[in-house]
């Protein structure tokens, strides 16, 4: 399994030298472990509390689920009110809210009618209420909501807004959080235009907080991914509340950016083309909380994944200074995924790698390799990869003279296999440019006193096919005595160069 992701990895890398779309790395292999972060960092689903704590008086009743679907059932409004009352207070339970035995029950139904009662905005209001709880459950108790009727009920109350409209926009939140299926049949039920209005700075902050989540999982979901044009009329909304100062919309209007830049590069097209979007996206990487960088960061990691032109306009909006501060921001995911988008402008043109370059951006990345924490070692390895695959000897010096060497060779000693390989990849490609240039004996000499040649050599013995037999490439064409003695370089200055004479610069030993 190993062997195919790393497969798949490197064929959708991306240089010059190797075809447009090669060295580039899109996310699909890690597409189920990023699910998974997400829901600890989004929530998919979200059940609405009483807000206040024992709601019920003494005097009141507490109904039993058989005696609710009655209550629900009476023709008296006020019967009816109480009775979705009553249910809902039972759903908002914040320990083990009986949801199955509410929907075996046959609650749902009656809740679905209410939402009708234009006459009475409690009922409805406390029905909505209800049916979001519900729709918080399992897939099983969301599909029980949707078979019920309920989405255009709920996507007519939206479009009316108020506080039954915000009710209505966490309920089809929660369904179309619950897969790609049932946020589909969200959205070509029409819940988008109802809910653009509500995703405005002029919105009430309760109200633009959960339109802006509904929103986000409007967006999400993959297996397949949202029709485009169902959710891409918001972009000029989403780049107006980029602006707004609520943590929480700044953080999902981020992920759903997120989501939508997890794609073909037509999407990142799209949302790049969105006036005043990209850098007001760019700006956020330096918010002060970690729950809006994240997204944020994700997002333009995305979008650096795509054309050279898509990632020219990420470094235009002058996103290397921020993906820089965040590769010392001491928060391991931050870092992780700030060398994960670095490795992919080093896997873009020779230009955009000097501009990287030019930032000082590779001591950084020397920094990320010193850290403990082996998913960013791992990032900073696939960035220094890309380098070596598709840098100028001048970038390449550039590399050499930031002190690469010594702890990128150390991650060959990790037991993370596909950091292993990588550094083996990048290793067989910087030997060959000193090949080219007639310094493999000073490399081979540095190898060795780093200690990376006993590693190699170690690696002959490992058990993935893959790793031995780079491992070995390496030894048998490179540490091997060299009879023609016609490439031994110059030596100037106590150091080996490639290329001496080239306007690009030195690589230096």
């Amino acid at each position: 399994m190993a062997d195919r992701t790393h497969t798949s990895r490197l064929a959708s890398y991306k240089n010059a030298g190797h075809g447009a779309t090669e060295l580039r790395r899109k996310r699909a292999e890690l597409s189920v472990t990023l699910r998974k972060q997400a829901r600890d960092e989004q929530l998919l689903k979200r059940r609405a509390m009483s807000p206040e704590a024992g709601e019920v008086l003494d005097t009141e009743k507490v109904m039993t689920p058989a005696e609710i679907v009655q209550g629900l059932k009476s023709a008296d409004l006020a019967v009816k009110t109480a009775a979705a009352r009553a249910g809902r207070r039972m759903l908002s339970r914040e320990q083990n809210p009986p949801i199955s035995i509410m929907v075996n029950a046959g609650v749902i139904k009656p809740l679905v009618d209410a939402l009708d009662r234009d006459e009475c905005q409690d009922l409805q209001f406390e029905a909505a209420w209800a049916l979001t709880n519900i729709a918080s459950g399992t897939h099983e108790h969301t599909m029980a909501v949707i078979n019920g009727g309920a989405i255009p009920k709920l996507v007519s109350l939206l479009a009316r807004g108020g506080v039954v409209g915000e009710q209505s926009a966490w309920a089809l939140g929660n369904i179309a959080g619950d897969g790609a299926a049932p946020r589909d049949a969200v959205l070509q039920l029409g819940a988008l235009p109802a809910l653009l209005p509500h995703l405005t700075a002029a919105t009430a902050p309760s109200q633009l907080r959960t339109a802006a989540w509904t929103y986000s999982n409007f967006c999400r979901n993959k297996n397949p991914l949202v029709k485009f044009e169902l959710v891409a009329p918001a972009l000029p909304y989403v780049a107006e509340l980029l602006t707004v100062a609520d943590q929480e919309v700044l953080a999902d209007t981020c992920w759903a950016l997120s989501y939508l830049t997890d794609g073909p590069n037509e999407r990142i097209e799209e949302v790049q083309n969105t006036k005043h979007l990209l850098p007001r996206l760019v700006k956020l990487l330096q918010h002060k909380s970690p729950a809006v960088r994240t997204p944020a960061l994700r997002a333009v990691g995305n979008m650096l994944t795509g054309s050279d032109v898509q990632t020219d306009r990420c470094l235009e909006a002058g996103c290397l200074d921020h993906l820089i501060a965040l590769m010392h921001c001491g928060k391991p995911s931050l870092v992780k995924e700030a060398a994960w988008a670095v490795s992919n402008v080093l896997a873009g043109t020779q230009t955009q790698i000097q501009m990287a370059v030019d930032k000082g951006l590779l001591q950084h990345l020397v920094s990320v390799l010193t850290t403990e924490d082996i998913k960013c070692q791992k990032e900073a390895a696939w960035a220094i990869t890309n380098l070596c695959l598709g840098g100028t000897p001048g970038q390449l010096d550039a590399l050499i003279s930031a002190g690469f060497l010594e702890p990128y060779c150390a991650i060959l000693a990790s037991p993370d296999q596909r950091a292993v390989t990588v550094v083996l990849d990048g290793l067989t490609q910087l030997m060959k440019a000193a090949a080219e240039f007639g310094q493999v004996e000073p490399l081979c000499i540095k190898l060795e006193e780093i200690g990376a040649l006993d590693r190699i050599e170690s690696l002959q013995e490992h058990e993935n096919e893959q790793i031995y037999k780079k491992a070995l490439y390496i030894l048998d064409n490179y540490f091997v005595d060299q009879e023609d003695r016609n490439t031994q370089p110059q030596e100037s200055s106590d150091v080996y160069q490639f290329a001496p004479n080239e306007a690009d610069g030195n690589i230096n030993f």
